[in-house]
């Protein structure tokens, strides 16, 4: 059985080296997504977001394009009109809404989920509070000007 296993995987890693997948990077990345969903599943805050998000896509192809072609129409009325603009820009705010909640609950992390990525160093994605200004200017340095 040992044999069979290891003969596929090495067959796998042939085929992924000649069509130029990269099967080792796939798998490690489907095993870790795995492994963190198991782990710190998604909070019902996450759920409602998801939830929010997939009804918005929706709605998004509404107000761009079927609303937008009511506003050109002649036959509808003014008043109408205005109560579609309306109903775009409460849109608009509101789907800016839920991707600042969404930014808030991806930044709040418990604490074990926190303290197991600084151990691991698991958080990959660079923050901008930790890279320097591009016209910082070194503390060892001296700014001197010359006239």
């Amino acid at each position: 059985m040992a044999y069979i296993f290891g003969l596929i995987l090495i067959l796998g890693l042939i085929f992924s080296a000649t069509t130029g997948v990269n099967f080792a990077g796939d798998l490690w990345n489907k095993m870790t997504n795995r492994v963190s969903e198991f782990t710190f599943p998604k909070s019902q805050k996450e759920i409602v977001i998801d939830n929010l998000n997939s009804q918005y896509s929706l709605l998004d192809g509404f107000f761009s394009d079927t609303a937008l072609d009511l506003l050109q129409n002649k036959n509808i009325s003014t008043e109408d009109k205005k109560i579609i603009q309306t109903a775009i820009q409460s849109f608009g705010s509101s789907k800016d809404l839920v991707s600042k909640i969404e930014n808030l609950t991806k930044n709040d992390k418990s604490i074990t989920k926190a303290l197991i990525e600084k151990v691991f160093n698991l958080d990959t994605e660079s923050s901008p509070a930790n890279e320097p200004d591009p016209t910082s200017i070194p503390p060892n340095c001296n700014l001197v000007c010359g006239e």
